[in-house]
């Protein structure tokens, strides 16, 4: 027996979709930390032209807002630099971000960290102002999604400069098994990273991959530098990661998607349309 769909659960289905702010004009003249339109063009397409420019515009790479993670679950970090972190929780370390959201002190619009935590489990399995830093051995280093997911997106944690280059230094692999890797490639970035905030500077140009297909994956293997990296210089700092189905959203169990709401609405109209078809 189908049972009605409520105003609030459509409410909460439009309060899940996310409306991107899609940078749309190739000439764009803004900076995001001195990066520009032209800048993603020339390190994703070749060079700083026009016709680039507009491939940015027209593959939606670059989106003028912060990733609000709200809703979505964070991987689970379960492998540290090739030790099983389930069962050895408390191994490895982390490093501390200072410059907080909506706190006003010294280390306001800086990059200023610490590296004293113990536990890398605790740096790498939530996005805040923890971080961890991997080996570039594909496989060692293992976050899992918790689903089959389309797109993970990645949180990083910037140090210093040049910019986005330093925040996209890691290449991403992605897995079903933790055998077989298929190398991700970026999707989309985020120019303003997780807070509204737009003085934090650390956790600017959060990124998501995928495939490049409708392939799904249940774990990411994060390498720093490699063929996916803007740079390569010795190590990255990674926040954390999440798994997205493929609009870019986390999954919503229990509220079905728009085409199901379609579907479902015409198997109602059909149901009392028969109805009324038998009852004259």
């Amino acid at each position: 027996m189908f049972k009605p769909i409520s105003i609030l659960s459509l409410s909460l289905l439009a309060a899940n979709v996310s409306h991107a702010a899609l940078v749309t004009d190739p000439d764009d003249a803004r900076s995001w930390q001195g990066a520009t339109v032209g800048t993603f063009a020339a390190l994703y397409y070749g060079s700083n032209t026009l016709a680039n420019r507009q491939l940015v515009v027209s593959n939606q790479l670059l989106d003028d807002g912060h990733f609000n993670p709200a809703g979505f679950a964070a991987a689970q970090f379960i492998k540290y630099n090739g030790v099983d972190l389930v069962a050895n929780p408390g191994f490895g370390s982390y490093g501390t971000s200072l410059d907080q959201p909506n706190v006003n002190d010294a280390n306001d619009g800086t990059y200023n960290y610490t590296f004293v935590g113990s536990g890398a489990a605790v740096g790498g399995s939530s996005v805040d102002q923890h971080w961890v830093q991997t080996d570039n051995t594909v496989g060692n280093s293992i976050w899992d999604l918790g689903f089959q997911a389309t797109k993970a997106a990645v949180f990083n944690t910037i140090d210093h400069g040049p910019l986005p280059q330093e925040a996209i230094e890691s290449t991403v692999y992605l897995s079903n098994d933790k055998i077989n890797w298929t190398q991700a490639v970026t999707e989309r970035v985020w120019l303003e990273g997780i807070y509204a905030d737009t003085t934090v500077i650390w956790d600017g140009f959060a990124y998501a991959v995928g495939t490049g297909t409708s392939a799904t994956f249940r774990y990411a293997s994060v390498i720093w530098g490699g063929p996916g990296a803007l740079l390569a210089d010795g190590d990255n700092e990674i926040n954390g990661i999440m798994g997205l189905e493929a609009n870019f959203q986390p999954p919503s169990p229990g509220i079905p998607e728009p085409v199901s709401l379609a579907l479902l609405g015409f198997g109602l109209a059909a149901l009392a349309g028969s109805r009324r078809h038998r009852s004259s």
